[in-house]
């Protein structure tokens, strides 16, 4: 689409075209509120905007005059207002999809409903005039509406795609940039501080939403084609009505009421995107990014343009940014809080007041306003957008775009590429040869044979290619996949990957493989007995299914199954994909939730009771001890009613994996430990199914863990010939807070596992076993390991993450059953062999401080070795530092007779050996002159020796 714009043109011929068609090709508020019965021309005379955009969005800015918007003879109640009102548009904004929306199926899950289009939907109200959304400008701590003073330049540029408007206000000179890259809208801000003093200047950016579709096209599924606004005085549109939005924050129950978020006061609930959306089963609409993501991410450099918002609040947008009318506009940011207020959704972004020197010093500030649909890469020279399914849902219908039992399937994700940066005038440059490579996971193919690698043999200065992958899925693998585009061009010879995921709905088949399977059952059947479920598979000759007992603290053989509730499937032999049988079917309860578990003080087993993910963050809970309230999630961890960590097991490594946090999904068909750390019972709720795409009520991140001089841990692992127990940490973090949030307990073993590693520690005056054990001191700590073995055997203890420790961390390992101490930088591993039912006990100690380069050997001293022949000789040394050491018996002609110790972890301060006046064959060693040398290793590998004589008499 070529830049549009509309600055200050005689306003009746513009009008007529702009809404003609407008008509034809987009959501226009324009149409919907301007009274069709008037005479009069609703624009002012030096009404105009500017306006750039693409395919995928479109960004405008008002510059001068007014819209009227209402009933022009203020005599009936249609449309928009009962009385006409004029809006001003200068210092306003408005933002609209372009011509081409998403491609996906709009309801996977829901076919007799596809036929949602998000093509030319509006995000604003009043969209092509912009006038829902506003800006305040504070400075100094007194807030300035950004068009007081108009504007003294606008225009829209001929190179590249962009719109510039300028203002002053006490002093700072405003200079604001507009473009479109891919599928965002892009507000740059620069404040200019002319005046001899430095100021502070922030920002508050208010939205009014308002989407609205095409009005001739098909609506969604309620029947609505507009949503998220009340000002509306008729029930329907077009013969359509109005309804709530749906505001999606990853990790948490949708947000319903009145809602202030505040990075200061709330840092880890803050949220960095808010995805506003048409509705939750039309999952399409405005993304807000409150700070720097991955689509405005550098893949190089690691740095983002995008401003960090200090706060965010949701609200009805009549008591945030005060009325559509009002000049110059208000922001009273008013909320009631408890009050429903998705039929008129508003919200302001707060960026913190900073200062600004004086004498022309200047602040940046830039805001991305995207799609909510396209997986995307904004820096420059060109946008990268893909549009993918975000959901795979189950569909055991088997109608057109169906099949293994999903939908869609097969399914398109379309590349698209954006040349906007390479459009300045005389200096146009095409993009030739774009080669774009789509990487599938296990459980995606491509369809048909085709490549998973296109070339887009040229995109013009400003042009929008695309590329079709058609893939499908096998309907055996499920949960959240990820997938990857990569896009090499030849000109930056920079390629840049983006990671995405389908999130893919379970089928009703269970992948049993031999040995234990920690599993769940999310759907509902006939006949809930565990054998009718597995038919034709019986028990035992095929399997067992056990389940844990709180109270007995053991396992217990199981024959039926709950919803809501994990078990033990033992199984003698792999059985792939085994379809369910007892008539399985998807829960009734999916739009609503509230289907209810009781977990007892210590150990449980859960399960995710949908055949589609739900965030942790969404469950929520009462205890016995005070019944009278319901706490949320993280209300319950912050409490310690329960663990922030659930465990899951891997049948293929048979090993526990963890998650944490309010964004982790609890995925179906998949089994969790969850503890409960007070004496009394917790009632735990399930909540509906909120995640986007799914036919829902009409109304996310883990955090990734990055090794640091200060934030540390290393990981712990004990193998036997059968099993393994990997996934153990002892480290180091900031404060104790965090070391106490970040406390693993160890789950009790899976069943049949053979070897338990954990970190032994008293909490509670009691002694308890955990997975993970951090401290925020950097003083020397030992922490007491503990290895159980069941089977005999060799056990081996390993440490695969210690490269990425620092440096100056040192570690020994001590054997507490023969004193044998390792330094963990200069070995892999420790072997020792156990006997059945045996545990060992370990020390592992741990210090910080300056890395040593040089080791000193020094004070060495030498005792006994008198006549007697039993005699042996104690040889004692002194460390500068901790060191790994090595101490040989040499002959005079410097031959090894005999090692006393070798690699040996020693500590600074004084250590010792003794030699026996044996060989190494433990033979008596001749009368004569010998030498002792001393070794010293650094784990830089810096070397220090030193050679004592001996000697032997007889």
């Amino acid at each position: 689409m070529k830049p549009l714009h509309g600055k200050l043109v005689a306003m009746a011929s513009f009008a007529t075209l702009f809404a003609s068609a407008a008509f034809a090709q987009t959501g226009d508020w324009d149409i919907q509120c301007i009274d069709p019965d008037r005479t009069d021309s609703p624009y002012s005379p030096d009404y105009g905007f500017e306006r750039v955009g693409n395919a995928l969005m479109i960004n405008a800015a008002g510059v001068s005059g007014t819209v009227n918007y209402g009933d022009a003879a203020n005599n009936d109640d249609w449309p928009c207002y009962i009385a006409a009102h004029d809006l001003a548009l200068v210092g306003r904004f408005a933002f609209s999809y372009g011509s081409s929306g998403s491609i996906q199926d709009q309801f996977p899950a829901d076919p007799s409903n596809a036929g949602f289009v998000d093509d030319d939907m509006t995000l604003t109200f009043g969209f092509p005039s912009p006038v829902g959304a506003i800006a305040l400008v504070n400075i100094d701590g007194n807030a300035h509406p950004l068009g007081e003073n108009g504007y003294s330049l606008a225009f829209v540029g001929a190179s590249n795609r962009y719109y510039v408007v300028e203002t002053t206000i006490e002093g700072i000179f405003i200079h604001i940039t507009g473009t479109v890259a891919g599928d965002a809208a892009v507000l740059d801000w620069t404040y200019r501080n002319t005046t001899t003093d430095t100021h502070t200047v922030g920002l508050w950016f208010g939205h009014r939403m308002g989407m609205l579709t095409n009005s001739e096209a098909v609506s969604d599924r309620n029947g609505a084609n507009l949503a998220g606004i009340s000002t509306l005085e008729s029930p329907t549109v077009f013969g359509r009505g109005p309804k709530d939005t749906y505001v999606y924050l990853p990790g948490t129950r949708p947000p319903k009421v009145d809602t202030r978020y505040q990075r200061s006061i709330d840092p880890a609930n803050f949220p960095n995107i808010v995805d506003i959306y048409f509705g939750q089963t039309a999952a399409y609409g405005l993304r807000v990014l409150n700070g720097p993501d991955a689509s405005t991410t550098d893949q190089k450099t690691g740095q983002s343009d995008t401003a960090q918002a200090d706060e965010f609040v949701l609200g009805h947008s009549f008591f945030l940014m005060g009325n559509d009318w009002t000049d110059p506009p208000t922001m009273p940011d008013f909320i009631f809080g408890d009050t429903l207020t998705l039929d008129d959704l508003g919200y302001i972004q707060k960026y913190p007041e900073t200062a600004v020197p004086a004498n022309n010093g200047t602040k940046r500030l830039t805001q991305f306003f995207r799609s909510t649909w396209g997986l995307s890469n904004y820096v420059k020279p060109y946008s990268i957008v893909v549009d993918a399914p975000k959901l795979v849902s189950f569909d055991n219908g088997g109608g057109q775009g169906s099949q293994d039992g999903l939908r869609p399937n097969p399914m398109t994700i379309r590349v698209y590429i954006d040349n906007f940066n390479y459009a300045e005038v005389n200096k146009e440059i095409a993009l030739n040869d774009v080669r774009i490579t789509l990487n599938l996971p296990a459980g995606f193919q491509m369809a048909n044979g085709e490549s998973n690698v296109r070339v887009i043999s040229q995109v013009l200065p400003l042009g929008v290619k695309f590329v079709d992958f058609t893939v499908e899925a096998d309907g055996q693998v499920y949960g959240d996949l990820p997938f990857t585009v990569t896009v090499n061009d030849p000109i930056t010879q920079s390629p840049r990957t983006l990671n995405g995921s389908i999130q893919v709905a379970s089928t009703p088949k269970l992948n049993l493989l031999a040995g234990a399977n920690l599993i769940t059952l999310p759907w509902d059947f006939s006949d809930t007995s565990i054998e009718s479920i597995l038919s034709p598979l019986t028990t035992p000759a095929d399997f067992i299914a056990y389940r844990y007992d709180p109270v007995s603290q053991g396992y217990v053989v199981a024959t039926s199954v709950e919803r809501g509730k994990s078990y033990w499937v033992v199984a003698n032999n792999d059985y792939p994909f085994t379809p369910l049988s007892s008539n399985p079917q998807v829960p009734a309860d999916i739009a609503i939730g509230f289907l209810q578990i009781n977990l007892k003080s210590g150990w449980n087993m859960i399960g995710n009771p949908y055949p589609y993910p739900i965030a942790i963050g969404q469950l929520v809970g009462v205890t016995a001890s005070n019944p009278g309230n319901a706490y949320t999630w993280a209300e319950l961890v912050q409490q310690g009613v329960v663990s922030g960590f659930l465990a899951q097991y891997n049948t293929a490594t048979g090993d526990y994996s963890y998650i944490q946090g309010s964004d982790s999904l609890l995925q179906p068909n998949t089994g969790y430990w969850v503890y409960v750390g007070t004496l009394q019972d917790v009632t735990v709720s399930y909540p509906a199914v909120f995640y986007p795409a799914l036919p829902g009520s009409a109304r996310s991140y883990n955090e990734k863990w990055v090794q640091s001089n200060e934030h540390w841990r290393l990981m712990l692992s004990a193998r036997t010939a059968t099993s393994l127990d990997g996934q153990n940490y002892i480290g180091r973090v900031k404060t104790a807070a965090d070391a106490k949030a970040n406390t693993v307990l160890e789950p009790p073993t899976a069943y049949g596992h053979k070897v338990q590693l954990s970190i032994e520690e008293t909490a509670s005056g009691k002694t308890t076993r955990l997975a993970q054990a951090l401290t925020d001191s950097s003083a020397r700590k030992a922490w007491k390991v503990v290895v159980t073995a069941q089977e005999s055997g060799n056990v081996t203890l390993n440490w695969p993450n210690l490269s990425t420790l620092p440096r100056n961390v040192q570690l020994r390992l001590i054997d507490s059953a023969t004193g044998e101490s390792r330094n963990l930088r200069q070995t892999s591993g420790y072997t020792y062999s156990a006997t059945e039912g045996s545990t060992r006990v370990f020390s592992l100690e741990v210090s910080s401080g300056t890395s040593f380069t040089k080791p000193v050997i020094g004070n060495v001293v030498v005792a006994g070795g008198g006549r007697g022949s039993g005699t042996p000789f104690s040889i004692s040394y002194t460390l500068s530092n901790e060191a790994s050491t090595t101490v040989r018996i040499l002959s005079s002609a410097g031959k090894e007779i005999y090692t006393a110790s070798r690699g040996r972890a020693d500590r600074a301060g004084e250590n010792t050996v003794t030699w026996a006046l044996r060989d190494n064959a433990n033979r008596l060693v001749a009368p004569g002159a010998y030498r002792a040398e001393i070794l010293a290793e650094t784990t830089e590998g810096v070397r220090v020796r030193r050679v004592i004589p001996l000697n032997v008499v007889r």
